[in-house]
């Protein structure tokens, strides 16, 4: 899900993301996505070949007010990307360089993190269905 809904992010495909992605969510997005400068909006995208680590940040089980049932999980993913970032991008963990053949022929990577919140209702015969409820890429989304 990660890889996916980042891809339509740097595409601004955010009208494919309605069934994946909460309405609030959704809507920050669609203003924040408009203001970025286009090498931003292609370091958001994260190849699922390319994702290095993942780690869930926290896990919850919570009940609103009518009793309903809810699972909510915090993952971070961290990811290799090549768009056209400064070398000194705050926030960033490191810039690598990677080298295919000889030396002329090197290829830059930055390795990214995101935090995605997923949520999904356990209440009996509600839909089983995981919604994202937080997107953060930071540096990058703010």
């Amino acid at each position: 899900a990660f890889s996916v809904v980042s891809k339509l992010l740097s595409q601004c495909k955010l009208d494919l993301l309605d069934q994946l992605v909460s309405a609030e969510v959704l809507q920050v997005l669609k203003e924040k996505i408009s203001l970025l400068p286009d090498n931003h909006r292609d370091a958001l995208a994260a190849d699922i070949d390319a994702i290095m680590y993942t780690t869930e940040g926290d896990v919850r089980i919570y009940y609103d007010d009518d009793g309903r049932k809810f699972v909510s999980i915090l993952m971070r993913f961290w990811y290799l990307n090549g768009a056209n970032l400064p070398d000194e991008v705050p926030g960033e963990t490191k810039v690598f360089q990677i080298v295919f053949g000889d030396e002329s022929t090197k290829e830059k990577r930055h390795l990214l993190t995101a935090n995605y919140e997923f949520q999904r209702e356990f209440t009996e015969g509600a839909k089983p269905d995981w919604t994202i409820t937080r997107i953060e890429h930071p540096r990058l989304l703010e």
